[in-house]
C-alpha cells in the first residue's frame, strides 16, 4: 500500500528527506500553486517500505531534552571588516567554515544560481564557500545534496551544513537512517523566521528586470547599505545600476514581513526553541544594543548557540577569527526562538488574489509599492490647490544654496 506522506501541507516543511531516503527513486518534489514544493509518490514504483514516514522528524515527532550546561550562546564579530561587510549579520559563518576548509572539508551552503534561484550546493574552496555568506529569503532547493553528504563522510571528509533547522533535522535523520558515520559532520543551523514562496521570488526578480529593462546581475537581500540595524535589500544590473533606495526593489522584502507568503508549514515550525537537533545554531544578534550597547557598531553582530561539544570544539578552533563575549540565554531570545510566525489573516485572500489578478496587483495591495508616490501626488495637488506649491518650492531652493 502506497503511504500517505502528510494529510495537510502544514505537515511538510520540504526538506527532501523523504526523496533522499527512497530506495526506489518512487518520491519526486512538484510545485503546488504558491510554489512550494511537495513530495509526491509516483504510482507503481513504491515498495511500501516506509523509510520516507520513518525519516520524516517533522511528523514523527521531535523531543530535544535540554542537557545541562548547553546551550552556550556568544555574541561575536568577525575581525575583518570586509567579511563582516560581506555578511548578513557578523561574519560567524566564514570563521566556522574556514576552519572546515583547513581540514580539507567541504561545504553545504544555500547560493544563488545563475538564474538567481536559490539551491543548495556545495564547495570545497573559499570562492566557493562565499556564494553562500548572506541570507536568501526564500526556500532553497536541497536536490541530491543529502546523498553528497553521504558519500562525503564515506570518503573521510569533513562536513559542514548549513541550512534551516528543518533542513539540518532532515539531514541527521537521513543519515542516521543510512547509519552513515557522523563523527565528522557538523549541523549548523539558522534561527528562521519562515521560508517564503519560490514562486513569488521568481515573480520578484522578473519585475525588477522589466522595470528597469535590464537583467538583475547581483541581489542582496540584507546590504548595510544603510546599517546593519536596517533591513535592507539592493540589486544590481547589467547596466551597472545599483539600487537599494526605490520601494520598488524592497517589496519581496515587505510581502516576507507580512506573513502573507511563507510556507504553511512555518506557521507550526517545531524548531523555533532553543534546543536544536544541530551542533550550532547562528543567527543576527538582535537586540545586542540593548545588552551589549558596546559591542554593538551598527555593522553586525553573530549569536551563536552551541548546542553540544562538538559544536564547542568547532567554535573554539574558529575563535581566533572572532571577536566576541560570553552572553545568556535570556539576553539572546528572539521570537523565532520561542514560537513560529504567526500566519496573516490575509493569507487565503493573497493567494485568491494572485490567482485572480497577478502579482503586481498583490505588490500594489500588500507590499505598499506605489503608495509614496500617491502620498506625494496627493501632496502636490493639495499645494497646487492651495496656492502654497509655489512658496514651498522657493523655501527649498533658498535652503539649497
Amino acid at each position: 500500500m502506497t503511504p500517505i506522506l502528510f494529510q495537510e501541507k502544514k505537515n511538510c516543511c520540504g526538506c527532501y528527506a523523504c526523496v533522499s531516503i527512497c530506495p526506489e527513486h518512487a518520491i519526486i518534489m512538484t510545485a503546488d500553486d504558491e510554489g512550494f514544493l511537495y513530495p509526491m509518490i509516483q504510482e507503481g514504483q513504491c515498495t511500501g517500505c516506509g523509510l520516507c514516514k520513518k525519516v520524516c522528524l517533522f511528523q514523527t515527532g521531535y523531543c530535544k531534552t535540554p542537557e545541562k550546561g548547553w546551550p552556550i550562546v556568544i555574541a561575536a564579530k568577525h575581525k575583518s571588516e570586509e567579511v563582516r561587510r560581506q555578511s548578513s549579520s557578523g561574519g560567524a559563518f566564514t570563521a566556522v567554515s574556514d576552519y572546515i576548509l583547513q581540514l580539507n572539508g567541504v561545504i553545504y551552503g544555500a547560493a544563488f544560481d545563475e538564474q538567481h534561484n536559490v539551491i543548495h550546493d556545495r564547495a570545497e574552496t573559499e570562492a566557493a564557500r562565499n556564494r553562500f555568506r548572506g541570507s536568501k529569503y526564500v526556500q532553497s532547493h536541497i536536490g541530491d545534496n543529502f546523498q553528497r553528504i553521504e558519500r562525503d563522510l564515506k570518503d573521510g571528509r569533513y562536513v559542514l551544513f548549513t541550512g534551516t533547522p528543518c533542513q539540518s533535522a532532515g539531514i541527521k535523520s537521513y543519515l542516521e537512517l543510512k547509519r552513515t558515520e557522523v563523527s565528522r559532520l557538523v549541523l549548523c543551523d539558522l534561527v528562521c523566521h519562515g521560508t517564503p514562496s519560490p514562486l513569488l521570488w521568481r515573480e520578484h526578480i522578473r519585475s525588477i528586470e522589466q522595470h528597469y529593462q535590464s537583467k538583475v546581475k547581483d541581489y542582496c537581500c540584507r546590504s548595510k547599505v544603510n546599517g546593519w540595524h536596517s533591513h535592507t535589500e539592493e540589486v544590481e544590473l547589467d547596466n551597472g545600476t545599483v539600487n537599494y533606495a526605490s520601494t520598488f526593489v524592497q517589496k519581496h522584502k515587505n510581502i516576507f514581513y507580512a506573513h502573507v507568503a511563507l510556507r504553511p508549514s512555518c506557521h507550526c515550525c517545531i524548531y523555533t526553541t532553543l534546543q536544536r537537533t544541530s551542533d550550532i545554531t547562528i543567527a543576527d544578534f538582535w537586540g545586542i544594543e540593548k545588552v551589549m550597547p558596546d559591542f554593538d557598531d551598527n555593522k553586525g553582530v553573530s549569536l551563536i548557540i552551541l548546542h553540544n561539544s562538538k559544536g564547542k570544539e568547532i567554535f573554539e578552533s574558529s575563535e581566533k577569527y572572532l571577536d566576541y563575549r560570553l552572553s545568556t540565554e535570556r539576553d539572546c531570545i528572539q521570537p523565532q526562538l520561542q514560537y513560529p510566525s504567526v500566519a496573516s489573516p490575509k493569507r487565503a485572500v493573497f493567494w485568491e488574489d494572485y490567482c485572480r489578478r497577478g502579482y503586481s496587483y498583490v505588490v500594489k495591495k500588500y507590499a505598499g509599492v506605489g503608495s509614496r508616490a500617491k502620498i506625494r501626488a496627493g501632496i502636490i495637488k493639495i499645494l497646487q490647490r492651495t496656492g502654497a506649491l509655489g512658496m514651498v518650492k522657493a523655501i527649498l531652493r533658498s535652503s539649497s544654496t
